[in-house]
């Protein structure tokens, strides 16, 4: 195969050719970056060829002065009221400076509050706030979602030198969705680099620890810095094309960091003991590309295609997460049989291993477990399930983050237009009613009616366009993200219209709130087609690489229980809010609306990694000697070092982006963090050898039969090289030198299977 010894042999002989490339290509990337990070937007929900997003174009459209997206203009005098003649030049000055800005269509001034007679268009908005401190416009602007958030600081800063230049205590906000977007990327942005500023040190750390030695501590670190900025130079050279969001970054950074020294980690623990043998350095990375190596193509296709499945999702956000996860390990995977076969001959020297200080514990765990199964099978079962259970009440829905926003433009913003009984002009509900060019406009009377008596609704304004639309704007009482605009948008939708526009061919429902309904029916209707994909999926690649019916549905339960840990414990913390003082958040009663979706996708990926890794070390010794209850004692000891200092990277890599100001990364992190917790410990190290004892022999059915191979065991699945090269004798280290003279013999007479 491409990715095997036969590469990571040429390239350990061409070492130097190899290295220069690949700086080369760091380079390169390094250089193009900024480029990437200039055009990346805050990501949006938005589903393709949902309402919301068909609603918008027909607004755009028929009513241009409205363009994509309506945003709100709110200025702000704590001494002056809205009928001070310097309070209106100042706002008349943001108004026109707004209108200037190429992005902008139209500018609208609502009624002021307390005034009467308004007859205008927004009329119906007259009473709904009340604060003469402020006055507020509608404002429409045109651009897809990228171009829209890019506008944000130059229109910010057009209306703020506008409204100071009359008076410097006047205040100019824009609030909407681009703003809120364009303040969360800038948060996440920053958030993520400090991240990285945390995990890599500890990683580093972690590594030393478990290693023992600095040069090997130190590749798998250069191979995941290696791999993030190459991906995200790759991403770079069509970034202002495809219009990439910080999505992108989190998934690049994240998993790349994980994976790459997940994946470099095996191969170097493999050269390590090849070299410990005393092969040359050349044949011993040659031997760990072609073992170690192989293991890490199979778990990489793995996430890849658990990740891909995020793909049956019409959405930009989770496009980027599986191409994101996919380019990022393609690129891992090709450092790992390229690079690190270079890097590991070049420093050779510096990468001595040492005798496994753990070997004797591990021993002695592996002993003790095999003769207590049934006792920790059930146990540990218990636990999981319970710390499960609370998955069953998830809530999901849209949460900005108000800590997080607080130190931005949009926090003010917010702020004062949720004093003053607008909170609901941030996620309007608009009812598009579309018509064909010279019929009569619809009578929306008994609409407009039933929604002004709704109470959970501020206002309603009626636009028609006299030929083609009418379009009704419904501001209700409460902020997008306390999670009522969606069920408001979807009573409109599926009770409002019908008994109120019986048979009306076409209603569409947009808006902030329209959208939230279509990302929460999107990704609730998904769910069960990803989880059936990776669960297929899964169950195939297994059975071909276990050759086993048992083992791979083991698996798949194993970590489908493993993803709902992960859940119950995330809705433990941040839905009902347990983990609020901790991470100084607000619970609103919901998760992300797309966090469900994406925890199992991602994790259950990076579960598997953990499962390859045990079980073929299991598979092998099961080859070799054909007990069951032997080879899984063995197969435990000799992976679980090495799962759980991969296990404790993960998990500093995830776990630095918990204390994130966005609550979403805290989220995403936290989940991550947790089950990969769950699984090195409960899952890998106990459940999965104690079911694999009980199973004896069925584990390996009906497929696999003993066979021998030529010479001593490999780490991962494959019969080792030779040990002599050019007639030179090496050293062989005996079966008992890691695990402690004489404990297979007690394992053998616990009993086999």
């Amino acid at each position: 195969m491409f990715f095997g010894g036969g590469l990571g042999g040429w390239c350990a002989r061409n070492r130097w050719p190899v290295v220069a490339a690949w700086l080369t290509a760091v380079v390169l990337s390094l250089v193009g970056l900024p480029r990437l990070l200039s055009t990346v937007g805050a990501p949006s929900p938005a589903i393709d060829g949902a309402p919301a997003g068909r609603a918008s174009q027909i607004i755009a459209r028929e009513l241009p002065q409205l363009g994509q997206e309506q945003l709100v203009l709110v200025v702000r005098s704590e001494r002056r009221t809205n009928d001070d003649p310097v309070f209106r030049a100042a706002t008349a000055a943001a108004a026109e400076a707004l209108g200037r800005d190429p992005g902008v269509r139209g500018v609208f001034p609502l009624p002021r509050a307390g005034s009467t007679g308004d007859r205008g268009v927004f009329a119906g908005l007259a009473g709904v706030y009340h604060d003469p401190h402020n006055v507020y416009a509608l404002v429409g602007v045109a651009g897809d979602g990228s171009t829209r958030q890019l506008a944000i600081p130059r229109q910010r800063a057009a209306i703020q030198s506008a409204a100071s230049t009359v008076d410097n205590e006047i205040k100019a906000y824009l609030l909407g969705e681009s703003p809120v977007n364009y303040d969360l990327r800038r948060i996440e942005l920053v958030d993520l680099a400090r991240a990285e500023l945390v995990a890599v040190p500890l990683a580093l750390l972690i590594l030393l620890l478990g290693l023992g030695t600095l040069g090997a501590a130190l590749a798998p670190l250069v191979l995941a810095g290696v791999s993030v900025p190459v991906t995200l130079g790759l991403f770079g050279l069509i970034a202002p094309a495809a219009g990439f969001d910080v999505v992108l970054l989190t998934i690049v950074s994240m998993v790349g960091v994980a994976v790459g020294i997940d994946y470099a980690l095996l191969v170097v623990s493999r050269f390590i003991e090849e070299r410990g043998r005393g092969t040359p350095p050349e044949r011993a990375a040659t031997t760990a590309v072609a073992t170690a190596g192989r293991t890490a193509v199979y778990s990489g296709v793995v996430v890849v295609l658990a990740s891909g499945s995020l793909l049956f999702v019409r959405s930009q956000v989770f496009r980027e997460f599986a191409f994101g996860t996919a380019v990022v390990i393609g690129v891992a995977l090709a450092a790992v049989h390229t690079l690190l076969p270079a890097l590991l001959v070049a420093g050779s020297r510096w990468l001595r291993g040492r005798r496994d200080p753990g070997a004797g514990r591990w021993a002695r765990w592996a002993r003790h477990l095999m003769r207590h199964p049934w006792r920790y099978s059930l146990i540990t079962m218990a636990i999981l399930l319970a710390a499960a259970a609370p998955a069953l009440s998830l809530r999901t829905g849209v949460d900005f983050g108000r800590g997080a926003l607080a130190g931005t433009p949009s926090g003010p913003a917010l702020r004062i237009v949720e004093r003053d009984g607008f909170a609901g002009a941030a996620g309007t509900v608009g009812v598009v009613l579309p018509r064909r060019p010279g019929t009569a406009p619809p009578d929306t009377g008994a609409l407009a009616a039933a929604l002004r008596a709704h109470p959970g609704v501020a206002g309603v304004v009626d636009v028609d366009n006299g030929r083609t639309l009418r379009l009704l704007v419904v501001v209700p009482t409460t902020a997008p993200d306390t999670g009522r605009s969606a069920g408001l948008a979807r009573e409109i939708r599926d009770d409002l219209v019908p008994r109120t526009l019986p048979g009306r061919p076409e209603v569409l429902v947009g808006g902030p709130g329209g959208l939230l309904l279509d990302v929460t029916e999107e990704t609730a209707g998904k769910l069960w087609w990803v989880i059936g994909f990776v669960l297929a999926l899964s169950l195939l690649l297994l059975a071909l690489m276990f050759r086993s019916l048992l083992l791979p549905i083991k698996a798949v339960l194993l970590n489908l229980l493993a993803t709902m840990v992960a859940l119950g414990l995330t809705v433990l913390a941040f839905q009902h809010g347990l983990a609020a003082h901790v991470f100084g958040f607000t619970s609103l009663g919901t998760i992300q609306v797309h966090l469900p979706l994406v925890i199992f996708a991602v994790l259950f990926g990076l579960s598997m990694d953990y499962e390859v890794f045990l079980v073929r070390r299991i598979q092998e010794e099961y080859r070799r000697t054909g007990d069951n209850t032997e080879a899984v004692a063995i197969g435990l000891q000799r992976t679980a070092r090495l799962i759980s200092v991969a296990a404790a990277i993960m998990v500093a890599v995830f776990a630095s982006v918990v204390f994130s100001r966005a609550l979403e990364l805290q989220q995403l992190g936290f989940a991550l963090a947790v089950a990969v917790t769950v699984d090195a410990t409960l899952i890998r190290l106990v459940l999965v050898p104690s079911l694999m004892r009980l199973l004896g022999r069925w584990n390996w059915w009906p497929g696999l039969r003993r066979a021998p191979v030529a010479g001593p065991a490999s780490l991962h699945g494959a019969p080792e090289m030779p040990e002599r090269v050019n007639s030179a004798p090496t050293r062989k280290t005996p079966q008992t030198s890691e695990a402690g003279p004489g404990w297979i013999d007690t394992v053998r007479r616990a009993g086999r299977r």
